[in-house]
């Protein structure tokens, strides 16, 4: 059994999906964490990184061990919100750090373009074009775009690590590590 984790993470919409090769299923998570409900940052922060933690102890009670984790990258052109988006993924990276073992604690980083183009097969599609291309390539339905990205997350870290999608997909993939920092690809 080959589980895969795919997150796409923001405060507007943490989104991960655990996807299991061998069955097809799928587990869904969609949690929001707007300002206004802490009383600091850090406060944030650390209701993130235990709903991250609580997810994976249900999708290890639910599907076993988790082999590979993609997450998305950060929009390297954002102007705003750059730090709050670091300080999350710093977050989600730290629950991985803390819940599951090395190899698969090392997320891959797929740029927002990349994810893109290996879900639609262009890096440019609109929210509702990557809710489209998930039900139209995978079957499944999504009414959250950040539920439809780590679903393709999900699928990618799957194509990533096995090396069983289309030659288009696994070429858009080719050139994903885990293990040498936090490469960000374009």
């Amino acid at each position: 059994m080959t589980i895969s984790l795919g997150i796409d993470q923001s405060y507007s919409g943490l989104a991960m999906v655990a996807y299991d090769s061998d069955t097809q299923r799928h587990r869904d998570y969609l949690h929001v964490f707007s300002a206004n409900k802490y009383v600091t940052q850090s406060d944030r922060l650390d209701a993130v990184q235990t709903q991250v933690s609580l997810n994976i102890g249900d999708i290890k009670s639910t599907f076993g061990w988790i082999a590979v984790v993609a997450m998305e990258g950060y929009a390297l052109g954002a102007k705003f919100g750059r730090e709050l988006a670091g300080e999350l993924g710093a977050a989600v990276k730290l629950a991985l750090l803390d819940d599951l073992h090395r190899p698969a604690c090392y997320p891959l980083i797929v740029a927002p373009t990349k994810l893109k183009k290996y879900v639609t097969s262009k890096g440019t599609a609109a929210k509702a074009e990557m809710l489209l291309a998930v039900y139209k390539k995978w079957g499944v339905t999504y009414t959250d775009d950040n539920l439809a990205d780590a679903y393709g997350l999900a699928r990618a870290a799957h194509t990533w690590s096995t090396r069983t999608g289309t030659k288009a997909e696994t070429d858009t993939l080719k050139d994903l590590t885990r293990f040498k920092g936090e490469t960000h690809l374009v």
